[in-house]
């Protein structure tokens, strides 16, 4: 009965072990990024169809039955009253690669359980490219017509504004103005991004060509380890 050789190297679990993992891990990558890939085309689709949709008026759109994720990007018009307190502060953005400031204005409505709606009424030209800029007030909103978009995906400081009005039910929403009328002098509607980038399907294709190119980094090295 031959001895086996000394000194040669035995089967890589631990290797084989991370491998695994690691292949696993790079896999999902690729998979959560397929998912985002049909996700996003749902959503420039939406945009697309958005641009000759009619505008609703808010009280038919935002009942108490609504949920606030099926009302994205949902055009709506409303008038809208006045809400006592201090001008709200500029909202920071980037747009086209300039920094920007987006002047918001609380909107009192009435539409299902909420009496009050932030609207996002679009950027101040004269304060592109400022770090700092100076406060600046405008005329309170009339009549605007607009895209509805969840407060929690636009982030900034726009949650925190809400809590300045205790005694109101503000929307989880936030009308990105299109149009107003009067229109505000100093103020440009920009209610949806230039350009929405979709590279999920790029991303997934890097993901999972990782994957495949760790299976064969892992073959080589497993076979120099074992070839006789």
């Amino acid at each position: 009965m031959s001895e086996p050789q000394a000194g040669k190297p035995g089967f890589p679990v631990g290797l084989t072990i991370a491998t695994l993992i690691a292949f696993a891990i790079l896999c999902g990558l690729g998979a959560w990024q397929v998912q985002r890939l049909h996700w996003k085309q749902g959503v420039l689709a939406r945009i697309e169809a958005l641009k000759t949709a009619p505008a609703l008026p808010l009280i038919q759109v935002l009942t108490a039955e609504a949920r606030v994720e099926d009302l994205a990007w949902t055009r709506v018009s409303v008038d809208c009253g006045d809400v006592a307190g201090p001008p709200l502060p500029l909202v920071y953005g980037v747009r086209d690669g300039d920094v920007v400031w987006r002047a918001q204005a609380p909107c009192a409505v009435l539409a299902g359980p909420y009496n009050m709606l932030l609207a996002d009424r679009g950027v101040v030209p004269a304060l592109t490219g400022q770090v700092a800029p100076p406060p600046r007030t405008f005329d309170a909103p009339r009549h605007v017509v607009g895209v509805l978009m969840p407060i929690k995906q636009l982030g900034g400081d726009r949650v925190e504004v809400l809590k300045r009005f205790p005694g109101r039910q503000p929307a989880p929403l936030v009308l990105m103005a299109e149009s107003e009328t009067p229109a505000p002098a100093g103020i440009t509607p920009a209610p949806l991004p230039a350009e929405i980038s979709n590279r999920h399907l790029e991303y997934a294709l890097t993901w999972f060509g990782l994957a495949v190119t760790l299976l064969f980094i892992y073959a080589a090295m497993l076979w120099r380890r074992l070839k006789p």
